[in-house]
């Protein structure tokens, strides 16, 4: 059981809208939205996280804190920098990774609900296809 993935805060929603529980009434240009900025937020958390990575991965800042300065607590200050970073549970890293499970959550409830509506009317489908294409070529994808 240990092994068993942590179910998400979403995973009820999206489970009910999986299997045709969920009502939700929007245009399919409000769907379309909806899944381009989840993708782009994403890709916004990814590009910080490495800066992240880079950050933790610096050995010498520049404050005196390389050996033999003097400076006592400054490379401790040094690490505390590396590890608020990318040093456990609360670093700014694994903060953005729980932000991209939920921004994550949202996209597949509303891909779920969108699934169900695009499998009922043709229009409305197509619809949404038109405009997730005008923004994905807005943005130069």
């Amino acid at each position: 059981m240990a092994d068993d993935p942590k179910p998400t805060p979403l995973a009820n929603l999206i489970t009910e809208a999986r299997e045709g529980r969920l009502v939700v009434r929007m245009e399919p240009e409000e769907f379309a939205a909806i899944d381009h900025e989840c993708t782009r937020f994403k890709e916004v958390i990814a590009a910080v996280q490495q800066d992240m990575l880079a950050i933790s991965q610096i050995q010498t800042w520049g404050f005196g804190d390389h050996p033999g300065s003097g400076l006592m607590g400054a490379p401790a200050l040094g690490q505390q920098f590396r590890d608020k970073a990318n040093g456990g549970p609360d670093s700014h890293f694994a903060v953005l990774e729980e932000h991209f499970g939920v921004v994550e959550d949202i996209r597949r409830l509303h891909e779920e609900v969108r699934n169900r509506l695009m499998e009922h009317d043709d229009a409305w489908a197509a619809r949404f296809r038109n405009t997730l294409a005008s923004l994905e070529q807005e943005q130069g994808r």
